[in-house]
C-alpha cells in the first residue's frame, strides 16, 4: 500500500527577498566557534562572510564551494554550500550522465526488484566528501530516503528514528559491516551542511550513517530505480513514499520494506539469516 504525505517546504535560511548571488570560491580562513569565515569568489575580493553552524563543522580553509552570498540588513551570510572540488564534481557529473541513460534505457522498468544489482552512483556527504556506490562494497547496506525539513512526525522521523535505533542494535550485535544510507529527497535545501546539523540535532552516528545529497537529477533517478515516489507541486508540497532498502555486500538488494513505520529488528533478522546462507 502506499503511503503518502504532502509536506511542506519552508522558507530556506536566507529570507525571501534579500539579495543573493551566486558564487564560487575558497575559504581562506573558517572559524568554526565563530561561525565566521573569509571567503575568496574567484571573480572578487575577499570577503567577510557568516555561517551557518552546521557549515562552520563541515569546511575549513582551502576549500572550493559554490554557494549563495547574501547581503541581509547589516549582515553578509554565505549560504546553501556544496562543495566544488573539480575532481570530485566530475566524477559526480560523469556517474549522474551514466546514471540518467540508465533510467532511459530502463524506461518502465527502471524499478529495481530484489535480485536487482544497485545502481552505481556518486553524491555528497554530510562531511562534504564525496560518496561513491562502491563505498558500500563489501558492506551490507540499509538505505532510504528523507528530507531534513519534513514535518510529519510519521514519514521521515519516524524513519530516521528506526535507522537510529536499528545503528545502535547492530552495535550490539557486533555487526561492523553493515552500513546506514539516508539519501535526500530535497537536494536544494539539503546541503552537506543541513545534514551535518540534522545529525547533530537527531544523535545520528555519522561513523556508519551517510547523509547524502547531490544533483537534483540523480536523486531523482535514485528514487525511479529504488521504487520511491516523490514530487513537488505547483504549491511547493512534496508527495513521496517511504521504501527501506536493504543491500548484500555484492551489491544485490535483497529486500525492500515500504512505510516508514518498520521494526529494526526486521532488518537486523534479515542481515543475520543472509549471513547464515
Amino acid at each position: 500500500m502506499k503511503i503518502w504525505a504532502q509536506l511542506l517546504l519552508f522558507l530556506s535560511w536566507a529570507t525571501v527577498g534579500h539579495a543573493a548571488e551566486h558564487v564560487v570560491g575558497t575559504f581562506k580562513e573558517v572559524d568554526a566557534a565563530e561561525k565566521t569565515a573569509t571567503f575568496a569568489p574567484e571573480d572578487g575580493e575577499p570577503v567577510d562572510v557568516r555561517l551557518s553552524e552546521g557549515d562552520a563543522t563541515v569546511y575549513e580553509a582551502g576549500d572550493r564551494v559554490e554557494a549563495e552570498l547574501a547581503h541581509i540588513a547589516s549582515l553578509t551570510k554565505l549560504q546553501h554550500i556544496m562543495p566544488a572540488d573539480r575532481a570530485a564534481q566530475g566524477r559526480i557529473e560523469l556517474m549522474a550522465d551514466q546514471l540518467q541513460r540508465d533510467t532511459l534505457q530502463r524506461g518502465r522498468k527502471a524499478f529495481r526488484n530484489t535480485g536487482e544489482r544497485l545502481p552505481r552512483f556518486a553524491l555528497w556527504d554530510q562531511n562534504g566528501d564525496l560518496f561513491l556506490s562502491e563505498n558500500l562494497k563489501g558492506h551490507y547496506a540499509v538505505i532510504n530516503f528523507i528530507f531534513s525539513r519534513c514535518p510529519d512526525p510519521n514519514m521521515c522521523p519516524a524513519s530516521t528514528e528506526r535507522m537510529i535505533a536499528l545503528d545502535r542494535k547492530l552495535d550490539e550485535a557486533g555487526l561492523d559491516d553493515v552500513k546506514l544510507v539516508s539519501i535526500t529527497l530535497d537536494p536544494d535545501y539539503d546541503t552537506p551542511g543541513i545534514w551535518t546539523a540534522y545529525a547533530q540535532n537527531k544523535g545520528i552516528d555519522t561513523s556508519r550513517h551517510s547523509l547524502l545529497s547531490g544533483p537534483s537529477e540523480v536523486t531523482r533517478n535514485l528514487t525511479k530505480q529504488l521504487g520511491v515516489l516523490a514530487e513537488a507541486d505547483e504549491q511547493n508540497i512534496i508527495k513521496h513514499t517511504m521504501v527501506t532498502t536493504l543491500v548484500n555486500p555484492e551489491g544485490t538488494i535483497i529486500y525492500r520494506l515500504p512505510g516508514s513505520m518498520w521494526s529494526p529488528d526486521i532488518f537486523l533478522r534479515k542481515i543475520e539469516q543472509d549471513q547464515k546462507d
